[in-house]
């Protein structure tokens, strides 16, 4: 658990007498932290909160719950090794070295980083200085992840080295991502602006309240336990603070699907390819077989910061009340942020070396890993003589030393201060998912190659090595007849990658079926409607006929566009299909007498 588990924050919020709901809270910058800190926790993560939360009661949102007991419940050997599975159960946040300052931190609850080193630096390319004087010391955050080089455990753990009297550039502001000492108001669906009379006016007014007297005011002290029922309610309801804060209160669920039918170029040949099995009867997705690559893609989602998830949908995710969160970082002046940090938690990156480089989705990019240098502590930065001679990871090459020039070492200096250390090395990120030494290239979390059966609702069956007969079985109201097949093909950047990731945050059942609907619908027309796509081939066929027959007598594009003009001027003056009266035809003048 967290450190600060015992910390608290005070709030202040006032409840309407009669409906018994919150009508709004106010909170300084330190509870805004908190959350617009809920934009930055991965989806994996967010569920491993909930799901070990004080109440043991897990959090279900829409079929994303599935998916992550799916991985859950899988063998390692489905895996590209141990370490996918953990990562994917527990994904790691890029904002981490930022939410530690947190007053309340809920991202503590996951293991917090750790740094290893293989303990065999002889097979090191590092450790020869004639063959490759620069070559950068392999480091791990992950245990049992093993040396490329020698193919041995990188076991040895190391100490991150951060400076004594190191101070955080936000300390100045006494915050994280707003200024601390600011004041803030928040609504009942997570609406945060700036504390101000107006807007504390205007709010009473549009809940057409005329004074305080029906408004009772509450000033609780905030823990954990109450902050995971913040988030955990503002996943599923648009009243998360008096569902959360409110005795007697059942929150009701919020979701609301609407896919984007425009579909990408077929053109594009960059894409992953599923093969679905429809029910005709119901129009109903039954499940879908999938290689590795769609299944990277769908596990990939645990590992996504749920801020860049409503990024990619432009900020209208509608799930709960996330939105208003993601939409209050948009509207409040830039100035209460601290460094630019509105930019970034507007769109967080994926944490490196957690990304998927087969994601259709590719815009999830991942963010910059941080440089890391192994070596000798300075003495000024270590209180103990012990630490000193200990060999440290840090962030600033300027908190370790270099070893001193011969002109520089005086005979009359003991014996123990010239003691020979190595100047500082810079160390490279091992990617547990790369079996070369090049570690540029991202491999998925599956191993290659693989068969999965994804179900309606996102839960996934290795077929690898299993018998598909009993799960046929095992389906309800199955019919052979009744089944039909599709290849559909979720291209890079698509709306069909888009609506799936939203419907299985959306939908509790049928996840598949709703981010496919539309061509659901195209696949019941094919069958009902008679000669469905076969008439506008034939007329591109006669089409290509009657330009044929054109091109042999002779006339030119030229000459069928000057005929085809002919003709609507004919149309347009009326004079088309009227009989042309020749010399012989033209009747004599009749003269009418005057008289008549």
């Amino acid at each position: 658990m967290a450190s600060n588990e015992g910390a608290t924050i005070p709030l202040r919020y006032w409840v309407e007498g009669e409906e018994k709901r919150v009508v709004m809270a106010e909170a300084r910058g330190d509870f805004v932290d908190v959350l617009f800190s809920f934009l930055t926790l991965p989806l994996g993560a967010t569920i491993f909160h909930e799901s070990h939360d004080h109440n043991n009661q897990p959090l279900l949102i829409g079929c994303i719950s599935n998916l992550y007991q799916s991985v859950k419940h899988l063998s390692p050997a489905v895996f590209l090794n141990a370490i996918c599975k953990r990562m994917l159960l527990s994904p790691r946040n890029a904002f981490e070295a930022s939410c530690q300052r947190l007053k309340l931190n809920i991202h503590n609850t996951t293991l917090p980083t750790k740094y290893f080193m293989c303990s065999n630096k002889t097979d090191h390319p590092s450790s020869n200085k004639t063959d490759h004087p620069s070559s950068p010391v392999m480091m791990t955050t992950f245990e049992e992840a093993t040396c490329s080089y020698c193919g041995k455990p990188m076991d040895k753990e190391l100490e991150l080295l951060l400076e004594s009297n190191e101070k955080p550039d936000a300390a100045k502001y006494d915050g994280v991502f707003v200024k601390g000492d600011a004041m803030f108001l928040i609504f009942d669906d997570l609406r945060v602006l700036r504390s101000t009379p107006s807007d504390s006016l205007q709010l009473l007014r549009k809940h057409r309240h005329k004074d305080f007297s029906n408004i009772t005011e509450k000033i609780p002290r905030v823990g954990m336990q109450e902050i995971f029922n913040i988030l955990k309610q503002a996943l599923i309801s648009k009243s998360p603070l008096s569902d959360a804060f409110l005795e007697n209160r059942e929150s009701k669920p919020s979701y609301s699907f609407s896919p984007n039918i425009n579909t990408c170029p077929s053109h594009l040949k960059d894409y992953v390819e599923i093969k679905v099995m429809v029910s005709k009867s119901r129009n109903k997705v039954l499940f879908a077989e999938a290689g590795e690559d769609f299944v990277d893609f769908l596990v990939s989602f645990l590992t996504t910061p749920l801020g860049a998830i409503v990024n990619l949908m432009n900020g209208k995710l509608s799930l709960g009340s996330i939105d208003n969160l993601y939409e209050s970082i948009k509207n409040l002046d830039p100035s209460w942020f601290i460094e630019s940090s509105d930019e970034s938690l507007l769109n967080p990156k994926v944490a490196p070396q957690f990304g998927c480089k087969s994601n259709p989705l590719n815009v999830l990019e991942e963010g910059d890993p941080p440089k890391y240098w192994f070596g000798t502590p300075k003495k000024c930065n270590m209180e103990s003589e012990k630490e000193k001679e200990k060999e440290m990871v840090s962030m600033k090459k300027d908190l370790l030393r270099d070893p001193p020039k011969e002109k520089e070492m005086k005979l009359s200096d003991p014996p123990k201060e010239k003691k020979h250390f190595d100047p500082p090395k810079e160390m490279k990120l091992f990617d547990p998912r790369s079996f070369a030494v090049d570690t540029s290239y991202k491999y998925g979390f599956m191993k290659r190659p693989c068969l999965f059966v994804v179900t309606d609702d996102l839960k996934l069956i290795p077929m690898t090595a299993a018998s598909s007969f009993p799960y046929l079985q095992e389906l309800e109201n199955f019919k052979l007849d009744d089944v039909e097949q599709h290849i559909v093909k979720i291209r890079k950047r698509s709306h069909e990658a888009l609506n799936l990731m939203r419907a299985s945050l959306t939908c509790t059942e049928s996840a598949l079926t709703q981010s496919l609907f539309y061509l659901l619908r195209k696949w019941k027309c094919q069958r009902w409607i008679p000669f469905w796509g076969v008439l506008p081939r034939k007329k591109k066929k006669h089409g290509k006929k009657k330009e044929k027959k054109e091109r042999a007598s002779g006339k030119t594009s030229d000459m069928r566009n000057r005929e085809k003009d002919k003709e609507v001027k004919k149309i347009e003056d009326g004079t088309e299909n009227k009989p042309t009266l020749t010399t012989t035809q033209v009747p004599q003048e009749t003269k009418i007498p005057n008289d008549v």
